[in-house]
């Protein structure tokens, strides 16, 4: 694990982390970015469009991809509609969307990820899947 690849899983989750505090700064209503996907599902919010705050979201089978004002794309999958989960490709994805140098390799990413489980910081639901620690 190099240095340089926990600094992109880290950008990732202090990204993720912006999303829902954008979120439920303009709809306090909502307590999870999952909330949003029931949203979607009872028709109350369409397909895609513009939270707030510039963020704009755009839903796509069991997950969302939000797209900030300077274009940083943050993708979340929900597990059994209520846990965020992201794998290391959406990770790469974020990093991509956000900078020139080119993102490390899965594998890496991946090993940080498991790392940081060990830590107590993530969880891993199922093999390759993670989410933020409670």
């Amino acid at each position: 694990m190099t240095d340089k690849s926990l600094a992109e899983v880290e950008e990732y989750l202090q990204a993720l982390s912006r999303v829902r505090g954008s979120v439920q700064r303009c709809h306090p209503e909502v307590g999870r970015l999952s909330d949003l996907l029931h949203l979607y599902r009872s028709r109350a919010l369409e397909k895609e469009g513009t939270i707030c705050e510039g963020l704009r979201y755009k839903f796509h089978g069991p997950g969302c991809l939000f797209t900030d004002v300077d274009g940083a794309e943050v993708d979340v999958d929900f597990f059994e509609g209520r846990l965020e989960v992201f794998d290391s490709w959406r990770i790469r994805r974020f990093s991509a969307s956000v900078q020139n140098e080119p993102p490390r390799s899965l594998e890496e990413i991946t090993e940080v990820c498991r790392s940081l489980v060990s830590q107590g910081r993530l969880v891993e639901p199922r093999s390759g899947w993670f989410s933020v620690a409670p």
